[in-house]
């Protein structure tokens, strides 16, 4: 009992030392004790994240449930819908989220314009965060890195027999009218995809990528069906964490030889939160060993060591080369531009 104790203050200690903003106080294992009593009197704790049709927050819902006897409501809505409903919640007075799970940026992006996140404090997960995800988290006050979504091709086996190996044979004519595409021009996947190969590979890249008569949707789910029947024989970027589920359907996941587009995801306070405790306790739960195992085990890139082993055999090793990121764009630059290039 005396180990755990030291263990666990050492832990809430580091996570004192991270370095950036708004630090918080340490807190000792009485006050972390204080804070989990306080979270099982509130007795629920709502979600809303923007990972749709995955599986792991119903997991993490169950885990968090078994473990503090807290229940957790789950809202599934996309990125854009996300930020509208706190900004509305914000703006009646009657704030139902509690914690909000979305990409690191856009959560930047809500705190600097809508200011509808509080910072969380010191929470003993915190000091668990690998170092190499570490070295680029910034704003750490306000958004705790979850995992990584990690993009390529969904790919038809049949049409596309010899598939792209990269992303300028995305631009060969072969593949005219049958490309599937999440859309560029709104908060998502596909705008990450596109901010992300204009930095790489400029303008003139998707100059020539519009004439492809690429298709859009922002459907990800029925998108897989797309291909999987051959109206189109390539959707991107496709998550890969969803291959797996597709076994024994005539499709297959492609990455490029530049590396993948990828998204942090990460989980923060809700201002006004109506259950702050278990909010609390909720975003720390996320970073335990069982948390991050939820989401390794889905293919989601995990933000702590030691679950790697978790993850699906197909996916092992698959995107290990990340080409890039979305950056922090408040002008909302690049999505203007697709508008101005997508009409």
């Amino acid at each position: 009992m005396k180990y755990r104790w030291r263990a666990k203050l050492a832990v809430l200690l580091a996570a004192c030392a991270l370095p950036g903003p708004g630090a918080a106080r340490a807190q000792t294992p009485a006050d972390w004790d204080k804070l989990v009593a306080a979270a099982k009197a509130e007795g629920v704790v709502t979600l809303y994240t923007g990972l749709v049709g995955n599986q792991t927050s119903k997991q993490i819902a169950d885990g968090f449930r078994a473990r503090y006897g807290v229940r957790v409501d789950v809202l599934e809505v996309r990125a854009t819908e996300l930020r509208e409903r706190l900004r509305t919640e914000k703006v009646s007075g009657r704030v139902l989220a509690d914690v909000m799970n979305t990409s690191g940026l856009q959560t930047r992006e809500i705190s600097a314009g809508d200011g509808t996140i509080e910072k969380y404090g010191s929470l003993p997960g915190l000091a668990t965060i690998a170092p190499a995800i570490q070295s680029g988290w910034e704003e750490r006050d306000i958004h705790a890195p979850i995992f990584n979504l990690r993009y390529g091709l969904l790919v038809n086996t049949a049409l596309a027999a010899a598939p792209p190996k990269t992303y300028a044979d995305l631009l060969d004519p072969k593949w005219k009218g049958k490309i599937l595409a999440d859309e560029f021009r709104a908060a998502g996947g596909g705008q990450s995809f596109f901010a992300v190969t204009h930095d790489k590979f400029g303008r003139v890249f998707h100059d020539k990528l519009v004439a492809q008569g690429v298709v859009f949707t922002r459907d990800q789910r029925a998108a897989e069906r797309r291909v999987a029947t051959g109206e189109f024989a390539i959707y991107l970027p496709f998550l890969l964490n969803y291959l797996p589920a597709l076994k024994g359907l005539p499709v297959g996941g492609v990455v490029l030889e530049e590396g993948v587009t990828f998204t942090p995801y990460s989980a923060s306070m809700v201002k006004g939160a109506p259950h702050p405790n278990a909010a609390r306790l909720l975003i720390d739960y996320m970073l335990s060993q069982e948390g991050q195992g939820f989401y390794a085990a889905e293919g989601l890139g995990s933000v702590i060591d030691g679950v790697d082993d978790k993850a699906p055999e197909a996916l092992r090793g698959l995107a290990r080369k990340l080409l890039g990121t979305r950056a922090l764009d408040p002008e909302d630059r690049m999505s203007k531009l697709a508008g101005e290039i997508y009409k």
